[in-house]
């Protein structure tokens, strides 16, 4: 094909900045024009909780997203959906024009229900609608290895493969930019929802065993907010809300760790996790605790990048931080490992490669 392959990317989940998602769309796209593609978003202003907009504004704006696509699609090649329940119509519409659609799975559609708890008993509705469209899917992919295997039988064909997340390693890297923040210090960055575990989090603070003279800073704002600006008046805490996203690598690499404690609610995690936040984390060079969930566990051993700890553990994530910090050689080493494996393998490039060969695949069957 001699001119430029087109790409429609949907997002139905408004990109945000500071947020993992807009994190996620704007390196894949960036990636796929690296390696030739024409990609253009089509998004959402009023799509999630992020927004705090209301149910008839985000149905309205599903639609409106959807419709402007639709009228366009003849002059695209494939579209790529960051998977939701309400793409269903532009995914119909897709299967009509003989368009391949790609969708990219984050998680399962139990998800919904953790996150809002009010929609819950939607739950048979919101798998119905994912079944459909992940059905007539040219292609799925998957983050996790347990995601794949979900999805494979949740589908019903084994059109998937798995392609993971990543780091950009231009700006997520051990050398840069000194920290704003002064003195020793771990930190969690990312939205600040339930299954983070930022309750566990502000409760490991509190316990004998974290060290007197090390602060958590906490990068990121969501849902859970409250308990944070509560547990402020705690001088060892330190909220930052969020920040742009070129303003993260330097406040990452000053830490003495990094905490990926996400949690398994409702068997939300049981699939595996992929957080963006460990990616980066490696990547500067920064030791990583992480709860012992699928996928994640196994990157961290085999990477020997940093210490894992039971979900929901407070006195747990307390010890792996004093841990660390009374071995500054052993935290250097884990974090020397880290940085390794994210440039051999998981860097942002090395991801947008693997898509753009699976893209390619599809629109030449």
């Amino acid at each position: 094909m001699s001119r430029p392959l087109r790409l429609a990317y949907l997002s139905l989940e408004t990109p945000r900045p500071g947020q993992a998602s807009q994190t996620h769309i704007d390196e894949i796209i960036a990636g796929l024009r690296d390696c030739g593609w024409q990609v253009e978003l089509f998004a959402t202003s009023s799509g999630g909780a992020s927004t705090r907009s209301s149910l008839l504004r985000r149905l309205l704006g599903y639609g409106r997203t959807q419709i402007k696509l639709g009228k366009r699609l003849p002059e695209f090649d494939a579209v790529f959906i960051r998977s939701h329940f309400m793409a269903l119509p532009l995914t119909l519409w897709a299967r009509w024009h003989s368009i391949p659609v790609v969708h990219e799975i984050n998680g399962t559609p139990a998800d919904i229900g953790v996150t809002y708890r009010w929609l819950k008993p939607l739950s048979p509705l919101f798998s119905w609608l994912y079944r459909t469209q992940y059905r007539r899917a040219a292609h799925l992919l998957a983050v996790t290895p347990g995601l794949v295997d979900w999805v494979e039988t949740f589908a019903g064909h084994r059109r998937v493969t798995l392609v993971s997340n990543g780091a950009n390693t231009d700006l997520f890297k051990p050398e840069g930019a000194p920290s704003p923040v002064e003195g020793r210090y771990v930190i969690f960055v990312g939205g600040l929802v339930a299954w983070h575990g930022i309750g566990t989090m502000l409760a490991a603070l509190k316990e004998p065993g974290w060290p007197a003279d090390l602060r958590l800073v906490i990068v990121g704002d969501g849902i859970e907010r409250g308990k944070v600006e509560q547990a402020l008046a705690d001088r060892k805490l330190l909220w930052l809300g969020r920040q742009p996203y070129d303003a993260v690598p330097a406040i990452v690499r000053g830490a003495l760790a990094s905490l990926c404690v996400i949690e398994n609610q409702d068997g939300r995690s049981s699939s595996g996790v992929a957080p963006l936040k460990l990616f980066e984390a490696m990547a500067c060079g920064v030791p990583v605790i992480a709860s012992d969930l699928p996928f994640q566990t196994d990157l961290v051993r085999d990477a020997e990048a940093g210490l894992i700890v039971p979900p929901a553990v407070a006195p747990a994530i307390a010890s792996a931080v004093k841990s660390l910090a009374d071995a500054p050689e052993k935290a250097r080493i884990l974090g020397r490992n880290g940085a390794a494996y994210v440039a051999r393998e998981a860097s942002w490039h090395h991801r947008s490669q693997e898509i753009d060969r699976l893209l390619r695949s599809v629109i030449s069957q």
